[in-house]
C-alpha cells in the first residue's frame, strides 16, 4: 500500500492507495466530489512514507477518535484503498 497527501488541493486528505491513479479515484469520491481530472488539476498528491502517515495516523485517531493505540494500529495496517485521515470541515 502506498500512502498519499493532498495538501495542495481545497480539502486536505490522506489516502491509502495501491498507485497514485486509485489515490485520485479514492479521493474523488470520498473527499471532493469533483472530476479526477479536476483533482489532478489542483496539484499533485505527495506520496509519503509509510511511518509518516502511520504517525499522523495514529496521533488523530487517539487525540480526536478516542481510539487506543492497538485498535488504531490495527485499523491502520488493515487500511486499502481508502480514505485515512480529512479535512475537519467536512466531518
Amino acid at each position: 500500500m502506498k500512502y498519499f497527501e493532498f495538501n495542495k488541493h481545497e480539502y486536505w486528505a490522506m489516502v491509502a492507495a495501491e498507485s497514485e491513479k486509485k489515490a485520485y479515484e479514492i479521493y474523488q469520491t470520498e473527499v471532493a466530489g469533483n472530476t479526477i481530472a479536476g483533482g489532478m488539476a489542483e496539484g499533485r498528491a505527495e506520496e509519503v512514507k509509510k511511518n509518516i502517515a502511520f504517525g499522523k495516523y495514529i496521533t488523530s485517531a487517539i487525540k480526536h477518535g478516542g481510539k487506543e493505540y492497538f485498535e488504531a494500529a490495527c485499523d491502520f495496517h488493515s487500511s486499502k484503498n481508502t480514505t485515512l485521515l480529512i479535512d475537519s470541515s467536512l466531518t
